[in-house]
């Protein structure tokens, strides 16, 4: 098996990690005797770790290669999961979920860097949506199969078999060859550092907008499951079937990458996917019965692929002498983002203000959409 599949699997087995407490979340807070904004902390030191881990993995993996540090990463992982379902208190499990993010955060970045390495630009987004379909099936997996476990079982049994399961492709990835991929051509200047990319007038934009994508997606998308609970009183396990056609939504968008790659410019496709999430979250507000919550689930998952698809494949090419480190910006600001959005969200979330917090929510993702579509940021290979 090429190094790329054990990447894949690995990534979906991120994937699967980054979004199981959304399913989780009312169980989580009602063992722990806690809030859902305050177990929503453990998603949001996670996104932290996330997202500082970059500023490590993508120089590593520039000097090491990729899989050589992923494979590590990977290990330590499955550790880190393991001990998170046996968290007697909430600090126990949020600081558990920081270093579960911590070790989560090499797979899916150094995946598509090592996309960036191999394929070239007019092929890229493709490479780039068949991940994106192996993490959106991922996504659906682990709301579908959270939300199962915990209804019948507990979400304690989630983690610790989660973690003991993804042991075998951890170790497996000991026994690909690590050598570090040969530099593009122009790799005189593989020595540049993160202040050179942060003045990079081509990596602003982009970090820019996968930032508040990301405040606004996934802020939102933590206290999803607590909503739905709430307004439609429906059980552990409705909600997690609920949410995962929002995974459904992102693998057929994926799917789809490559076809409407062939028909709409990259600013049409982020500004379609911006408006498209904007919609599903405003969808939320009137009090529809939850068909329609069902609905908005699929419509976020395909506007998420529309956006995200395409600031994945410009933050590929910021800087391709140093992809490693370009693309770990890319991710540091990202789940930055995403501990900012659930940090702060979480607070509307616990006041009762929730008509709110899909207001901005879809406002916010229209307009990273919008602003994503300037001709101006739109970059060329």
């Amino acid at each position: 098996m090429t190094p790329l599949v054990f990447l894949f699997v690995l990534s979906f087995v991120m994937a699967v990690d980054n979004r199981i407490i959304a399913p989780l979340l009312p169980s989580i807070s009602d063992s722990l005797a806690a809030t859902p904004g305050a177990a929503g902390l453990a998603m949001t030191t996670y996104a932290f770790a996330y997202g500082a881990g970059q500023l490590v993995y993508g120089p590593l993996s520039d000097r090491y290669g990729r899989v050589a540090v992923v494979r590590v990463a990977a290990l330590l992982f499955c550790v880190c999961t393991t001990l998170s379902g046996l968290a007697a208190t909430l600090p126990q499990f949020v600081a558990l979920r920081l270093l579960t993010g911590a070790f989560a955060a090499a797979s899916i970045p150094l995946t598509l860097a090592y996309i960036g390495d191999r394929f070239a630009y007019g092929e890229r987004q493709t490479a780039i949506g068949r991940l994106a379909a192996t993490t959106s099936s991922a996504q659906a997996l682990s709301a579908s199969v959270g939300g199962i476990v915990a209804h019948f079982v507990s979400w304690r049994v989630m983690f610790v078999g989660y973690g003991v399961l993804t042991l075998l492709p951890a170790l497996l990835m000991f026994r690909l060859d690590s050598a570090r991929p040969e530099p593009p051509p122009d790799a005189h200047d593989a020595a540049t550092g993160f202040v050179d990319l942060l003045t990079d007038r081509r990596a602003i934009p982009v970090y820019i907008a996968v930032a508040v994508e990301a405040f606004f997606l996934w802020g939102g998308y933590t206290y999803l499951g607590a909503f739905a609970a709430r307004r439609h009183g429906l059980d552990q396990l409705q909600v997690g079937l609920l949410l995962a056609l929002f995974g459904i939504g992102t693998m057929t968008g994926g799917l789809l990458v490559p076809r409407l790659t062939r028909v709409l410019s990259e600013g049409a496709l982020a500004g379609s996917g911006g408006l498209v999430m904007g919609a599903a979250f405003i969808a939320l507000i009137p009090r529809w019965p939850w068909p329609v919550f069902a609905a908005a689930m699929l419509m976020l998952g395909l506007g998420f692929m529309a956006l995200h698809t395409t600031l994945q494949l410009r933050g590929t090419e910021i800087n391709p002498a140093a992809r490693g480190k370009a693309f770990s910006l890319f991710a540091f600001f990202l789940f930055s983002g995403v501990a900012l959005g659930t940090a702060v969200l979480g607070r509307l979330i616990d006041a009762g203000f929730e008509d709110l917090l899909w207001a901005l929510c879809g406002g916010g993702l229209a307009l990273v959409g919008l602003y994503t579509a300037g001709p101006r940021r739109t970059l060329r290979p």
